[in-house]
């Protein structure tokens, strides 16, 4: 089986704020193409002519789909998956019509709330701000908590666009990685740990490696002493995918709000993927190889 893993490369021009390791998709590559012996890796900017020049000069049989940012674009996510479409190229992870839903969080919530999957509230405090359309937890500060409107004003100031308020949930959060060809057949659940009074997991917790909020904001997944709580969380982040029909894999942000029940944050349809981080991190706390997985989304391909 031929094999082109497309990806995008990190764009020189970046919005304010924003790091190159938030678009660097190097050791996901690295990972893909050591899993899959003969593939041939391609990197592009993000113009359709290199996109579909890459299809055409390398005839695979399947893209692992790799393209997260185009032009530094989250917003331009689903474009690469749509030329696959309509170029009839099977391809891994989620198609574009669910890579664009999951792009604006206000229709997400929309839809999950439609199938009973329980999400924040809105008009709530405290309350939590947040952009509406991008992903990495880029907008996200440790003031992006409010309790006040004065508060929420101010919180909008650290991105431009339309802002999503939402309740904050102050219970325990969890990051569920999903897999399976269409329905999710397979799943892991971390915990993010909340460290010396952070409350919040933000851009600089996710990212800015070395910060007192990267290094106060752990994963773990030794979750599995509740079990009663692990079900209803699982269930929740099977839901989401369920409800933006994923495909290939998934992550899943669910918080409990304060009596308890887990809620639904965010649905990420395509997660960081690399050898011992994000859905590949998953995979091997679940028992597989990294290369195992990348096997099977590549089995999974559509």
């Amino acid at each position: 089986m031929k094999v082109l893993v497309l990806y995008s490369h990190v764009p020189e021009v970046r919005e304010a704020g924003r790091l190159g390791i938030e678009f660097d998709m190097g050791p996901g590559v690295e990972g893909v193409v050591e899993a899959l012996p003969g593939s041939v890796a391609v990197g592009v900017g993000g113009a359709l002519g290199e996109v579909v020049g890459a299809v055409q000069k390398h005839s695979p049989d399947v893209v692992f789909n790799l393209c997260e940012a185009p032009f530094g674009r989250p917003d331009r996510e689903h474009h690469v998956a749509a030329v696959l479409e309509w170029m009839g190229v099977p391809f891994t992870g989620s198609g574009s019509e669910t890579l664009a839903l999951c792009r604006r969080k206000r229709r997400t919530k929309a839809v999950l709330a439609a199938r009973g999957i329980a999400v924040p509230r809105d008009g709530v405090f405290p309350c939590v701000v947040k952009p509406e359309g991008e992903d990495g937890s880029y907008g996200i500060h440790c003031d992006s908590l409010c309790d006040s409107a004065d508060e929420v004003e101010r919180a909008k100031r650290h991105f431009t666009g339309e802002a999503l308020v939402e309740e904050f949930l102050p219970g325990r959060e969890f990051a569920v990685s999903l897999f399976g060809r269409t329905a999710p057949e397979y799943g892991a659940a971390g915990e993010t740990l909340f460290l010396e009074g952070m409350k919040l997991f933000t851009y600089a917790a996710k990212w800015e490696v070395g910060t007192p909020e990267f290094m106060n904001t752990p994963m773990r997944y030794a979750v599995g002493e509740d079990g009663e709580l692990q079900r209803a969380v699982m269930a929740a982040a099977r839901g989401a995918w369920e409800a933006v029909e994923a495909r290939g894999y998934l992550r899943v942000d669910v918080r409990q709000d304060a009596e308890g029940v887990p809620r639904v944050l965010d649905v990420n349809p395509n997660p960081a993927l690399a050898p011992g981080d994000g859905a590949g991190l998953a995979a091997e706390e679940m028992g597989w190889t990294f290369a195992e997985l990348i096997r099977r989304l590549v089995e999974w391909a559509c």
